[in-house]
């Protein structure tokens, strides 16, 4: 499985795998091809979308009974205690597009 390098100047490089980087561009409405930008002026409506998607989903969770585990198989266990929300894995992102943004610069992939 291939990774993903967002590097910004405003922050730390962000490595991750290809197929959930992929998922975070296209919530913000972003081709991931194998380079690209995401301008300073795009980073409050990139922002925007990410923060829109992780409402969302915890709009989906909400009411949702808790799942009893005991009903459940060891790899269904094992599925839900490695479970990553989209909140967690948009985190870093995010944190690079908020700085990106104070700092007005771009956030760059595949370089």
């Amino acid at each position: 499985m291939s990774i993903l390098k967002f590097k910004s100047k405003a922050a730390a490089e962000i490595v991750m795998l290809r197929p959930h980087a992929e998922t975070l561009l296209k919530i913000i409405g972003t081709e991931a091809g194998e380079r690209g930008v995401i301008e300073a002026c795009d980073t409050p409506r990139a922002m925007a979308q990410l923060v829109a998607a992780i409402n969302q989903e915890r709009m989906g969770n909400e009411g949702k009974p808790e799942v009893d585990l005991t009903d459940l198989s060891p790899e269904e266990r094992r599925a839900i205690a490695n479970h990553v929300s989209l909140e967690q894995r948009a985190y870093p992102l995010l944190k690079m597009l908020e700085a990106a943004h104070q700092k007005n610069v771009d956030v760059h992939w595949g370089f």
